[in-house]
């Protein structure tokens, strides 16, 4: 899935994507979820996973406001551009490394969620960053600045098994209700990413 380029390339590009997630400045929101799956598959197929953006919709989380079950992702997908916001088939985005890529996530709570996403491989490793373009508003207030909501995913192939890590990081207002929506909101998606990669991986 991704061509391939020179060792000091990869070098520099994987300490790049290493830094990434840590970018945002003074974050009051940081968790890493590292979990291990049975898989005698190829890393390549998890970069396919991983690029399969379309495959979000429909996702669910637990609701700790209303305490049940519900629809993460109403729609997802890759788009265009961030202007004109047309979604675009997984099948049609060629994915290589350093280059960037936009996609949509109609979130249940957050609203539409617009990331650049850049992807990385190496070997036995797979990487993937999502980063916020656009600032979340709830009740005409940024919450969430651009930049300052980073996921990253992370996967390393270790015999018959994945080494997976999903990190969130966000930087949010330090406002009463905001305060108390993020963080869980947050940590539900954390969740939520952890059964979309095991699902796809064990299906």
């Amino acid at each position: 899935m991704f061509k391939k380029f020179t060792i000091f390339s990869l070098f520099v590009l994987l300490c790049g994507f290493a830094s990434a997630i840590g970018e945002v400045d003074n974050p009051n929101f940081r968790k890493t979820k590292t979990f291990t799956i049975s898989y005698k598959g190829d890393i390549s197929d998890v970069s396919k996973v991983f690029s399969s953006i379309s495959t979000l919709k429909g996702i669910q989380y637990y609701s700790n406001s209303h305490e049940r079950w519900e629809t993460l992702y109403k729609e997802a997908g890759f788009i265009n551009n961030t202007k004109e916001k047309r979604f675009v088939a997984d099948d049609k985005i060629i994915v290589r490394p350093t280059t960037d890529y936009y996609c949509l996530l109609q979130d249940n709570s957050l609203g539409d969620c617009v990331f650049k996403i850049n992807y990385a491989e190496s070997g036995n490793m797979v990487t993937a960053n999502f980063i916020l373009v656009e600032p979340l508003t709830f009740w005409g207030i940024t919450g969430v600045q651009a930049n300052d909501l980073r996921i990253q995913l992370k996967a390393t192939k270790v015999q018959d098994t994945i080494q997976a890590v999903i990190t969130i990081e966000a930087r949010y207002r330090e406002i009463s209700f905001i305060e108390d929506m993020i963080p869980k909101s947050l940590d539900a998606r954390l969740d939520a990413l952890y059964r979309w990669i095991t699902k796809s991986l064990t299906k």
